[in-house]
């Protein structure tokens, strides 16, 4: 009787603890009920007006032009490194073949823009290097100290002395006259490497040294009337020229 008895106030101590729903809806769906009647409100001000975002054009890259992007930023499309240190082999080939044939008719080193733009000083350092190698070679007292000090002094003077003559100023730099001066050592190199086999101060070595000095300053003058485009100064530009040739031949010759 007593199992009975507690059996039944279990059941309904349980009973009123956990009620059964009158209702079909369940919890949630009572809570959720009250929303149902409310209305959304959206923002329908059209704050960008009229405009047809259609006609925008896209912002992907077709796959030929990423290729392309991508070449033009790559790492390997850079300058040879002979023109990022300002060495140009074809200038040099044209500029020696004008000094060995002086008296050739006209050609690519008789054009001033040519000789002044990107005027390059590789091969005049290296014909000033060789001269003096020659020399050393040859047993002479003279070394690449004196013939660089003699090549700036008269570089410097040579312009000075060109630009008064020019017909407008700014025609010469000190770079295309170091450079025209330099290219015109070749003969004198040639003289000084037959001096390291044959000694030079007998009468042929002197005769020689006149051809030399000649040939080179109607090389250098040639080269600097194309500049100034004054035919006319070839003499007088001759003349100061076979003066800084000389002092180089005497280097090599005593």
């Amino acid at each position: 009787m007593g199992d009975f008895l507690n059996s039944n106030q279990s059941e309904f101590y349980w009973s009123q603890q956990n009620p059964t729903p009158t209702t079909s809806q369940t919890y949630y769906e009572q809570d959720y009920s009250q929303f149902g009647n409310q209305q959304l409100e959206f923002n329908t001000n059209n704050e960008y007006g009229d405009q047809n975002f259609a006609n925008y054009p896209t912002q992907m890259l077709l796959p030929e032009q990423f290729d392309q992007t991508v070449k033009g930023t790559d790492e390997f499309d850079e300058p040879p490194l002979l023109e990022e240190l300002e060495i140009y082999p074809d200038r040099i080939v044209e500029k020696v073949l004008a000094v060995l044939n002086p008296l050739r008719g006209h050609s690519l080193a008789d054009d001033a823009e040519y000789l002044t733009k990107e005027s390059d000083l590789a091969g005049p350092i290296f014909f000033c290097i060789l001269l003096a190698l020659s020399l050393s070679l040859a047993g002479k007292n003279s070394h690449f100290g004196y013939i660089y000090g003699f090549s700036m002094i008269s570089s410097i003077l040579m312009y000075c002395l060109l630009t008064l003559m020019a017909p407008s100023n700014g025609t010469f730099t000190l770079s295309t006259v170091g450079s025209i001066l330099g290219y015109c050592l070749i003969p004198i190199i040639g003289l000084s490497l037959l001096g390291v086999f044959y000694k030079l101060s007998g009468p042929i070595g002197l005769f020689l040294a006149i051809v030399v000095v000649i040939w080179s300053s109607i090389s250098a003058s040639r080269l600097f009337i194309a500049v100034s485009g004054d035919k006319q100064q070839q003499p007088l530009i001759a003349y100061p020229c076979m003066l800084v040739y000389g002092v180089f031949t005497l280097l090599v010759v005593f």
